[in-house]
């Protein structure tokens, strides 16, 4: 997958490159199939900015989860959701 140049703000506020191998494999543990995966990836790609945060990016992607309606397992994303808000409090 291609490089970028975005910077994200991580839970903690540090700033890090955003990582679409990461995105990939935080989609893989949903269990949803590859053309569905590839289609969020390609959304959220053209979605991000400078600045988006680590939970906006885990919103976007859960929301276009849902939206395809099929049974993935979602709940990887909201616990994953729930450990950003905890690092935050």
């Amino acid at each position: 997958m291609e490089n970028t140049s975005i910077e994200i703000i991580k839970s903690t506020g540090e700033k890090a490159k955003f990582s679409f191998e990461k995105l990939r494999a935080s989609l893989n543990k949903t269990k949803a199939d590859k053309a569905t995966i590839d289609n969020i990836i390609n959304v959220v790609r053209d979605e991000l900015y400078q600045g988006i945060s680590t939970k906006e990016v885990y919103n976007r992607a859960f929301a276009l989860l849902k939206k395809k309606g099929k049974s993935f397992s979602w709940n990887v994303y909201i616990l994953k959701l729930n450990e950003i808000e905890k690092i935050r409090l």
